[in-house]
């Protein structure tokens, strides 16, 4: 479980760098996105993203299972932030203060501009902006490294 956990960290970081700097389209729209939002986009979520991964890394090598499980812990809050960003706005119509930081635009304008034309397969939900597959699959991933590594903590 523990080689398991560890890639799927690796695995959604990983997915998350490529999906930010290279051009997929129409898996994502980085074209449309300025390089210095990618590149800062990159710069604080990556080292997040890659924490979980150290500290699994560490936990046995000091003998600390708590270190695991604050890996997973860290998987699991990178999650749920990630899902705030995406599906609240679909589901609920609330934008998260978060969403725009830095860019001068509102969520709607910053998603029409740089997700609109990637492949969405859910449903419109009115003017809404929509998760898209990209996304996803980012956190289909990051859910799956999350379970995985509170059970590596759990096996420790």
């Amino acid at each position: 479980m523990f080689l398991t956990a560890l890639l799927l960290v690796v695995a959604a970081d990983a997915y998350f760098i490529l999906t930010t700097l290279a051009d997929l389209f129409p898996l994502n729209n980085v074209r449309e996105a300025k390089r210095s939002e990618q590149l800062t986009e990159v710069a604080v979520n990556g080292p997040i993203l890659a924490l979980p991964a150290l500290l699994l890394v560490w936990a046995p090598a000091a003998g600390l299972p708590a270190l695991a499980y604050a890996g997973a812990a860290a998987e699991l809050l990178a999650l749920l932030g990630g899902l705030a960003l995406w599906w609240l706005p679909y589901l609920a119509g609330v934008t998260v203060p978060w969403a725009t930081a830095g860019t001068g635009e509102t969520w709607a304008a910053l998603h029409a501009r740089t997700y609109a034309k990637t492949v969405i397969v859910l449903p419109r939900r009115g003017e809404r902006p929509r998760p898209n597959l990209e996304h996803m699959i980012l956190h289909t991933l990051m859910l799956a490294a999350a379970v995985c590594t509170f059970a590596a903590a759990t096996a420790l």
